[in-house]
């Protein structure tokens, strides 16, 4: 009889995928912070913070008692970027302890106000991202998914080895008003998996509209294999502070799980 080794290795790189994948999925994925306690979950840390930029407060919340002020200022947490451009953050981030692997489907959900004197610029400024770990310093790359607010414009974009693809924009004054967002995740960079496993998936929703619906490459194949989101500002250098508001963060298996009940 013969035997069709390339049939045998397909199976088998096709099972130690999806042998992998179960094991990665045996991670407890649900996560959530209502922002309640004035100490802040250990479920996040507070590397990128410097003093006075975090602030419990009790109003205005999304739902519950408490929410979350994050402000930044000149010079906060200052690096050079990717394109060279002076850098500054603020920002809370998934702890170790918590992160998830690669190509591990997973639901995020937030809600976010800006306050009715935040700044409309042209500088670059991220309020939200889910970025991939890395060994090297000179490959600190942008988020494979960021959020952002520049020039008045809501916008979404993707991070993949061919380079940055802008998903999403929506010219709209966000000003104090609350904001939900709903993020499914399969962060998948490699095109080296089995045909049916290749693809990265992202689909987002804005207050229960779905406004995104992308399938392709997430992040980098030479990364590390490991993920963590962020929330908080991060913009390229300016002379004046801006502060945000987040309540109600889930991470779950899907969107019923995450997703925050209309009334």
């Amino acid at each position: 009889m013969q035997v069709n080794y390339k049939k045998i290795i397909s199976c088998c790189i096709v099972l130690g995928f999806l042998i992998v994948t179960a094991r990665a999925l045996g991670q407890d994925i649900f996560l959530r912070d209502d922002f309640e306690s004035e100490t802040l979950s250990s479920i996040w840390t507070t590397k990128n913070l410097s003093k006075n930029a975090l602030r419990h407060i009790t109003s205005p919340t999304r739902t519950g008692h408490g929410a979350i002020e994050i402000s930044v200022f000149p010079s906060d947490k200052t690096q050079i970027g990717g394109d060279g451009q002076l850098t500054e953050r603020a920002e809370v981030r998934e702890a170790p302890d918590v992160r998830l692997k690669m190509g591990v489907e997973s639901w995020y959900a937030f809600s976010f106000l800006l306050p009715s004197d935040f700044p409309i610029v042209e500088t670059r400024l991220v309020i939200a991202r889910l970025k991939q770990s890395f060994k090297e310093p000179w490959k600190d790359r942008s988020p494979m998914v960021s959020l952002r607010y520049m020039e008045g414009e809501l916008r979404i974009y993707v991070e993949r080895d061919r380079g940055q693809r802008r998903l999403y924009i929506e010219k709209i004054d966000l000003r104090n008003k609350w904001v939900d967002m709903v993020f499914h995740i399969i962060p998948k960079a490699s095109k080296k998996l089995p045909k049916a496993f290749k693809d990265g998936l992202l689909q987002v929703w804005k207050n229960g509209e779905q406004i995104v619906d992308y399938k392709g490459a997430l992040g980098f194949k030479d990364d590390e294999d490991e993920i963590y989101f962020k929330l908080g500002l991060y913009r390229d250098h300016m002379q004046i502070p801006m502060r945000i508001i987040y309540d109600r963060f889930r991470r779950g298996r899907n969107f019923e799980e995450v997703s925050i009940s209309k009334k």
